[in-house]
């Protein structure tokens, strides 16, 4: 049996750059947590963020109900609307933290867990399955994660006041905290 060395390199290049993403979150969650770095600075920069996220999402089923020949239009569109919230959302990073490492530090941290807070959010509202039992399933696991992501990122919001404040909102309805 011969080992194609390209392909095993590729895949150590690989299993290294995830490593060195998850520790870079890692150091995130907790220089964030012990307030070191400012992840998010109020709820506001987490709404951007996560809007970030959800944008392309949204935009795509829009720009799919549009005439084939305007498809250009609504790609260009997405396209502008990400690098601008990317450029502002990297503008504000910058000022929180001053320190380029510590901003880098930040804005991977953020980034990666609004990607992971939306695919668990996307498996929450409308797992993929088969089977009820496999979709029951993806909604049970998109659960824990929520259950375990939610207050990590609650703690990594700095100021706790923004148009996005959970606490605000819930008083507002009724809920109270």
């Amino acid at each position: 049996m011969e080992i194609d060395f390209q392909s095993w390199t590729d895949w150590v290049f690989n299993i290294y750059t995830l490593i060195a993403w998850v520790v870079i979150v890692i150091l995130g969650v907790v220089l964030g947590i012990k307030k070191k770095i400012t992840v998010f600075r109020d709820y506001n920069d987490l709404g951007l963020v996560f809007l970030m996220g959800l944008f392309p999402i949204v935009l795509i089923y829009v720009f799919s109900l549009v005439k084939e020949n305007q498809k250009h239009i609504g790609i260009l569109f997405i396209i502008a609307i990400e690098a601008a919230l990317v450029i502002w959302i990297l503008i504000r990073t910058l000022q929180d933290n001053r320190n380029p490492i510590k901003t880098v530090i930040a804005l991977i941290s953020k980034l990666s867990l609004s990607v992971l807070f939306i695919i668990n959010f996307l498996n929450f509202v409308a797992p993929e399955g088969k089977t009820m039992a496999k979709r029951a399933s993806k909604r049970h696991i998109a659960l824990a994660f929520f259950v375990v992501l939610a207050p990590l990122v609650f703690a990594l919001v700095k100021n706790k006041e923004g148009l996005f404040n959970p606490q605000k909102s819930l008083r507002y309805r009724g809920i109270g905290m």
